[in-house]
């Protein structure tokens, strides 16, 4: 009996060898498109990831959670022939972004995280002190090559710059950016389909996840293609309105911070109303963020001299 995923592999290799190179391969939970030569965006239920096809193995930007694990690895096989995947690059410690990291390590690929990532996954980690959301992974589980600010790896003659935002959704996050091609991946600090609440409990804050928005702004041309952790890929224009949303919902809330006002009242207050119904109810990203200011009251820059 041929196992699922195999089928699923067959089916889709079968039917890539009618398609042309941008044609759109879907599973029961992923969907592939070519964003650029040798690479593919898969958009999934945990969000989007990069398939980066290079002339000795598959480098993979952003994971999936571990139920997906089967068939996500069944599709990235198809979109690369069955190459070998070399690396995996973690953005972030959640498990959409790690899930993968016990069968690609133990295949002996590359694992690729910001050290406070490491350090995360190695813990446990607590909100506020009570609830536990996650407990400590096997040392065998854990990212193999670590970076502090940049890496650079070749990439198709060319390049791919990995870089980390400061304390930003979390303090371990990274980007992606393939200059070359011209695609760039967030990581987690954008999504396009929902409010995007900072991780206070591994040291996510506002005024860290603005000040990545003005990172990866440097990176941006008309041309490039964004890429967020989850929601449809922006242009330019695109990103610097989501870039402008985010700033204006920043500086309203620094305002009730210096009235004094609890994170309670910022949530009934409600500056995010009418501005995104579509991504849902904002009372999480509203409430998360403003306790993010509590351990940055003295930072000036962002919430000025406190009364």
């Amino acid at each position: 009996m041929i196992r699922r995923s195999a089928l699923l592999h067959l089916l889709l290799l079968a039917a890539g060898s009618l398609c042309s190179p941008l044609a759109t391969f879907a599973a029961d939970n992923f969907r592939a498109t070519a964003l650029a030569d040798n690479i593919h965006l898969v958009q999934g239920p945990t969000g989007n990831t990069l398939v980066a096809v290079d002339s000795d193995g598959v480098i993979l930007v952003e994971g999936v959670s571990s139920q997906y694990a089967q068939e996500y690895l069944a599709l990235v096989g198809t979109l690369s022939s069955g190459a070998k995947i070399k690396a995996l690059i973690n953005t972030h410690w959640h498990d959409e972004s790690t899930g993968l990291n016990a069968t690609l390590r133990a295949n002996g690929a590359d694992v690729i995280a910001h050290a406070n990532t490491k350090r995360w996954l190695a813990a446990t980690i607590r909100k506020r002190g009570d609830t536990i959301l996650h407990t400590p992974v096997p040392q065998a589980q854990l990212p193999n090559k670590i970076l502090h600010d940049k890496l650079s790896l070749p990439f198709r003659g060319g390049t791919l710059e990995v870089g980390h935002t400061l304390q930003a959704h979390t303090d371990g996050d990274l980007y992606a950016f393939f200059p070359q091609q011209n695609v760039l991946f967030t990581g987690p600090a954008v999504r396009t389909d929902t409010w995007n609440a900072v991780d206070e409990s591994t040291n996510g804050w506002m005024g860290g996840l603005v000040d990545s928005y003005d990172q990866l702004t440097g990176l941006v041309s008309d041309a490039t293609k964004v890429v967020p952790l989850s929601g449809a890929v922006l242009d330019k224009n695109g990103f610097t309105a989501h870039v402008t949303l985010h700033k204006n919902l920043m500086k309203e809330m620094v305002a009730l911070l210096r009235k004094s006002r609890s994170a309670e009242e910022v949530v009934i207050a409600n500056p995010a109303i009418g501005l995104k119904p579509e991504w849902g109810d904002p009372a999480t990203y509203l409430d998360e963020g403003f306790r993010s200011f509590y351990g940055h009251l003295r930072d000036s820059r962002h919430v000025g001299v406190m009364p």
